[in-house]
C-alpha cells in the first residue's frame, strides 16, 4: 500500500516536476485517434474536471479517418455548448503541430481499423484458437502492426515536444507501453481501465465508495490479479471471494464489455486465492471461451469486431443526430467504461503534483520479483508531478508465477519480432504464447497473419 513506502527518485527522473510551471496557459491534450467512437466518452470526462485547467483538446487522425473524426468533433462540441466548462476544441490530420503544442499525447489509435481486428479475431479460429484482440494470436498480429506506428509516434514527439506525457491506451497497451519505453526516450505511461473497472464492480457490490478502496494489482495488461481488496485499511480480501463464488450470471453483466461474462468456479478461486483480472478466462477456461466464439460465428453474431462494427455503426448515427446532446447509452456497449476517469486522474497528478497510488502499465523496476527490472507490468505506482513510479510488492505467488513468465517472454519476443521484422522470432512468439497449441498451427497462423497484413508489415516484406 501507498503509506508503506518511501519512494525516492533518481536524479534524471525529476524532468517531469512542475510541469504546470512550464505551460504559458490551460493544459493542451492532443487525441491520438480522435476518431474513435470512445473519444466522447473521453471528452465527457474532461468537462468533469474541476482542477485541471484546460485549454485546449486537439483530435487527430490520419486523412482516411477524416469523415468520422468530424463526426465526433462536432457531437464532442455540442458537448461542451451544453456543459458548464468551456475548452477549444479542434481536428486535425497533422499530428506534428498537434504534438508539437500538446502537454499530454493521449494515444488510442487501432492500426487497419476493425476491419484487420476482425482478421486478428477470425485468423486463430479458423485453427481452433482463441480469436481475441489483444490476448492470444489476435493480439500478436495486432502488436506486429501497431508497434512500429507507435515508435514512430514516439520518435516524432521527441523530436517536437521531448517535455510532454504520452498516455498510451492502445492496445495491447502492456507491450506497447514496453515498446515505447524499451526503443524510445519519451515519458510515457500505459493506462486500461480493467482494473478500475474491478475496483469500481467491488465498490458497488459493497456499496462503498470507490475512494475508501484500495487493491493489490500485480501481473500484466490483460493477465493482473487482485492479491489483497481493503476498505479502509482493512483487509476484505476473503469477502470478496466469496462474492465471486456466489456470483450469478446476471450479476457478472457489468464486468468488462469486450468479453464474454463468465463466473468463476469456487474450486479455482479456492486453489488461487486471488481475484483475477477477467482476460484469465481465455487463459483459464480457454474450451469455454473457445466454444462460445465458435457458436457466435455459427449463429450468425460473428466475431467481437462484427458485433463492434454494428454497435459502432448505430453509435456514430446517434453521433451526428444534432439533438444528441448527452453520451448515448449504447457506448456503455462498446466498452471503455471509465476511460476517462483513469485518464483524468493520471494527468491531473502529473501536471499538479497530486501524489496518488494508481495501477498502471510501468517497468517493473523491482516491484514484481519474477521479471527483468526493465519489462513492463501492470502495478500499483505512485504517481506525482515527476512520474510514476512502481511500488514494490509481496513475492509473485507460484501459482501464477510461471503464466506471467511465460506471457512476459511471448510479449518480449513479438516486441522483438515487430521492431526487425524477425519471422523466426514471430514464430518463437506464437510458440511461446500459451493459447496457441502447437508448433504446427503456429506456423500456419503466422503464415496467414504475414500475408493477410502485408500492406501494414513491411518489416516483414524482406
Amino acid at each position: 500500500m501507498l503509506e508503506d513506502q518511501k519512494i525516492e527518485y533518481d536524479q534524471d527522473n525529476s524532468i517531469g516536476w512542475g510541469l504546470r510551471s512550464q505551460m504559458k496557459s490551460g493544459i493542451r491534450i492532443a487525441v491520438i485517434g480522435g476518431g474513435s467512437s470512445y473519444t466522447p466518452e473521453l471528452i465527457s470526462g474532461l468537462l468533469d474536471v474541476d482542477d485541471l485547467a484546460i485549454e485546449q483538446v486537439t483530435l487527430v487522425d490520419i486523412p482516411e479517418g477524416r469523415d468520422k473524426m468530424e463526426i465526433i468533433r462536432a457531437f464532442c462540441q455540442r458537448l461542451i455548448d451544453h456543459s458548464n466548462k468551456k475548452f477549444i476544441l479542434q481536428a486535425t490530420c497533422n499530428r506534428h503541430q498537434a504534438l508539437a503544442d500538446a502537454d499530454f499525447v493521449l494515444s488510442q489509435f487501432r492500426v487497419g481499423g476493425l476491419n484487420a481486428r476482425a482478421r486478428d479475431e477470425s485468423i486463430p479460429l479458423k485453427y481452433g484458437v482463441i480469436g481475441q484482440e489483444t490476448v492470444g494470436a489476435g493480439g500478436f498480429a495486432s502488436a506486429l502492426r501497431t508497434i512500429p506506428v507507435a515508435l514512430e509516434l514516439a520518435r516524432e514527439l521527441e523530436e517536437l515536444n521531448p517535455a510532454a506525457w504520452l498516455i498510451n491506451f492502445t492496445n495491447p497497451s502492456g507491450m506497447i507501453t514496453e515498446a515505447l519505453l524499451r526503443y524510445q526516450g519519451i515519458r510515457t505511461i500505459g493506462l486500461c481501465n480493467v482494473p478500475i473497472t474491478i475496483e469500481r464492480t467491488i465498490a458497488e457490490a459493497l456499496h462503498v465508495s470507490p475512494d475508501v478502496i484500495s487493491i493489490d494489482f500485480l501481473g500484466l495488461n490483460h493477465l493482473s490479479f487482485a492479491r489483497h481488496v481493503y476498505v479502509q485499511g482493512k483487509d476484505i480480501t476473503p469477502l470478496v471471494l466469496e462474492f465471486l463464488k456466489n456470483m450469478s450470471q446476471e450479476a457478472v453483466k457489468n464486468s468488462v464489455a469486450n468479453i464474454p461474462k463468465e463466473t468463476w468456479a469456487p474450486y479455482l478461486l479456492d486453489a488461487v486465492p486471488m481475484i483475477p483480472n477477467p482476460y484469465l478466462q481465455y487463459y483459464w477456461n480457454t474450451d469455454v471461451m473457445l466454444r462460445k466464439q465458435l457458436a457466435d460465428i455459427e449463429n450468425g453474431k460473428g466475431t467481437r469486431a462484427i458485433q463492434v462494427m454494428a454497435i459502432e455503426a448505430e453509435l456514430f448515427k446517434q453521433y451526428q443526430n444534432p439533438q444528441q446532446v448527452t453520451l448515448p447509452e449504447l457506448l456503455m456497449q462498446r466498452g471503455g467504461a471509465y476511460y476517462s476517469t483513469v485518464a483524468v486522474m493520471l494527468m491531473e497528478s502529473l501536471a499538479l503534483n497530486k501524489r496518488r497510488e494508481m495501477v498502471v502499465n510501468v517497468k517493473n523496476d523491482q516491484a514484481l520479483d519474477v521479471l527483468p527490472a526493465d519489462s513492463v507490468v501492470e502495478v500499483p505506482a505512485v504517481i506525482d508531478g515527476r512520474g510514476a513510479r512502481a511500488i514494490t510488492m509481496e513475492p509473485v505467488p507460484l501459482e501464477v508465477k510461471g503464466l506471467i513468465q511465460q506471457v512476459k517472454a511471448y510479449e518480449q519476443l513479438t516486441i522483438e519480432a515487430a521492431v526487425e521484422g524477425h519471422r523466426g522470432k514471430a514464430l518463437a512468439a506464437l510458440l511461446t504464447n500459451p493459447l496457441v497449441p502447437s508448433s504446427e498451427i503456429a506456423h500456419k497462423i503466422l503464415d496467414d497473419i504475414l500475408r493477410e497484413n502485408a500492406a501494414y508489415l513491411p518489416q516483414f516484406a524482406s
